[in-house]
């Protein structure tokens, strides 16, 4: 029993180093390049970054960037002690359903505007919107956030 036991204790191959592929996995298992591949695949780095035209890095032209708006929702909601439970973009218009401590319903809306406001955002907390407020938290938290958001360099 002793055997056995000690026998089936044995470390086996690392499963990563093996190379084994088994059905249905989502990536493939790695693979060793010959000298000639890896400088083939090489070559073809170097190729693609020759002649790559790149933009500078720059803060947003008018303080915020309309992309940002949903990192800045995540923020804001979190800093406003609340959760996103969902969000929906419609067109030019960012939705976040938010869970409250309490459990009654928030909503951010954000609708994209031309620069130099490029964004107008509203909040609604309370059965009845009565929670003025949180609301007023999340708004102003999600302005902020949207700040420090334009303010990072990025490509343009």
């Amino acid at each position: 029993m002793l055997c056995v036991l000690i026998s089936g204790c044995q470390p086996k191959e690392n499963p990563v180093l093996s190379n084994e592929q088994f059905p249905g996995e989502k990536y493939p298992s790695n693979m060793l390049l010959s000298d000639s591949q890896s400088g083939d695949v090489v070559a073809i780095l170097h190729a693609t970054a020759q002649g790559a035209i790149t933009d500078p890095l720059t803060s947003a032209a008018h303080g915020v960037r309309w992309s940002d708006v949903p990192a800045a929702a995540n923020e804001a909601i979190s800093l406003a002690e609340m959760g996103v439970a969902s969000s929906k973009l419609d067109g030019e218009t960012w939705t976040f359903d938010i869970d409250t401590q309490g459990g009654e319903p928030a909503k951010l809306t954000v609708v994209r505007r031309q620069p130099p406001d490029m964004y107008y955002a509203t909040a609604t907390v309370g059965s009845f919107g009565e929670r003025y407020t949180e609301a007023e938290r999340i708004v102003r938290e999600f302005r902020l956030a949207m700040r420090r958001y334009g303010a990072l360099k990025r490509p343009s």
